[in-house]
């Protein structure tokens, strides 16, 4: 994974969103996290330690590797005095063993090489209580694959730049990997759900579009210079076809592991 990249963005870009009241309801119904630690690694921004405070965690411990991240998030979350933040990796939380009843990793394991992931899983193994659930939401490359759409906004990516998806692609894990390197580490029950996640309502076209602009530095967009990602925005804005308010959704795969 790459600190310095992390480190070299701002601290607040990782804490502007809210998180989709269905991810939500769909972690409440496999995980029971009223009452338990909650720990959250790859935290970013806090806004799903938040997330999970909301579900009752009676404690969010967020884990990062940029101290920056950590900065931006202890000032998202500083109205919940329940969650604190410190510095670590997937495979080197710096947390005691036996520490989360429910442990989250979005957005984290396409960082991880295949030998990466499973350290990763071996200390989620140890840190998480007997019976514990393992969370873990990432994209396969099924997922990066498809077209784009109306709502699917993050498709017209790759319509539009197709030396991006091969690069995306380059970074994914196969569901069949995960689910290996999940059982090899000892984790048993594992569910695997595809799902779409609600990520913002745009009210209008010049809305949608800044927001496009706006994500450069922070996801695969990093890419591209300001002038393409000046055309990218126009050129989704060309191809949305739905009238406003527009809801834009992403397709993830979500894993639900037990310790």
């Amino acid at each position: 994974m790459n600190k310095e990249f992390f480190n070299s963005i701002e601290k607040e870009t990782y804490t502007k969103r809210s998180v989709d009241l269905q991810w939500m309801e769909l972690v409440q119904s496999r995980a029971d996290v009223s009452g338990k630690i909650a720990v959250d690694i790859g935290a970013g921004g806090g806004i799903y330690s938040i997330a999970l405070a909301e579900l009752g965690a009676l404690k969010v411990i967020g884990v990062d590797i940029s101290e920056n991240m950590i900065a931006g998030a202890r000032e998202n979350c500083r109205e919940d005095p329940q969650i604190s933040f410190q510095v670590g990796t997937a495979s080197e939380s710096n947390l005691p063993g036996r520490t989360a009843d429910v442990l989250l990793e979005r957005a984290l394991i396409h960082h991880l090489k295949n030998h990466q992931l499973r350290e990763c899983f071996a200390e989620a193994k140890r840190i998480l209580n007997e019976n514990g659930v393992f969370i873990i939401q990432d994209r396969t490359i099924e997922d990066c694959s498809l077209a784009g759409s109306d709502e699917h906004i993050r498709g017209y990516f790759f319509e539009l730049y197709p030396e991006l998806l091969k690069k995306d692609i380059a970074r994914r894990h196969s569901a069949e990997t995960i689910h290996s390197y999940l059982t090899e580490a000892g984790f048993q029950h594992v569910e695997v759900l595809s799902f779409w996640e609600n990520r913002k309502t745009y009210h209008s076209l010049d809305e949608l579009k800044q927001e496009i602009i706006s994500r450069k530095g922070r996801s695969i967009l990093f890419e591209l210079n300001d002038e393409q990602v000046q055309i990218l925005a126009d050129g989704i804005g060309e191809r949305v076809t739905k009238p406003f308010p527009l809801v834009e959704k992403e397709r993830w795969t979500i894993w639900f592991a037990r310790a």
